[in-house]
């Protein structure tokens, strides 16, 4: 009895330390995700070379790059830094399933083009960083094609990110060839 009449005395120190352990458990828990990366973006990018496209292995139980990467497509992948200009991409969008997106680093996805159907896609994009126009020399870009399209960043880092579905197997070196194909640099003035 002596010892719930010093706790009901203390009830307001009490009252605040339960509050005050609620917050940092609130805090903690919303924090963790800024202090701890482990997704697939933070991943990719520790192990990925800057400003070229990365073909990733076919996905098998126990030994995929990502997680939950489709077994039934093909990836190639681009980590890109827009620090010291703009990029341009260059791929083929084959047929009808393969798709590029472009993705920041936090995993959100700022572009997305899919192939059309019944037609192959030979994409050229200039890819600029978020609040900025490009007003540097065109003549590089231009020369790719006149079909240039300017794509803004939100950010100076992230992925570019080309899904090829496969077909069947006879069909995966004519996959692996056009993904092959795909390039991502820096623009050179």
């Amino acid at each position: 009895m002596n010892v719930l009449n010093r706790l009901l005395s203390r009830w307001p120190v009490v009252a605040a330390a339960l509050v005050a352990a609620g917050i940092v458990h609130i805090c903690t828990v919303f924090a963790m995700p800024y202090l701890f990366r482990s997704d697939a973006v933070a991943r990719l990018q520790r192990t990925l070379p800057l400003n070229a496209f990365v073909i990733l292995p076919q996905a098998r139980p126990r030994a995929q790059v990502l997680p939950y990467q489709m077994p039934d497509a093909r990836y190639a992948i681009c980590r890109y830094d827009l620090s010291e200009g703009p990029l341009v991409v260059r791929a083929l969008l084959a047929e009808p399933g393969w798709t590029l997106t472009g993705y920041g680093p936090g995993g959100e996805s700022f572009y997305s083009l899919p192939a059309p159907e019944q037609r192959r896609i030979n994409l050229n994009l200039l890819v600029l960083p978020g609040g900025e126009r490009f007003l540097g020399p065109m003549h590089d870009a231009r020369s790719l094609d006149q079909d240039v399209s300017q794509v803004t960043s939100p950010n100076r880092t992230g992925l570019i990110v080309i899904q090829a579905p496969l077909k069947g197997r006879t069909y995966i070196a004519e996959i692996e060839q056009a993904l092959a194909q795909a390039s991502c640099r820096k623009l050179s003035y």
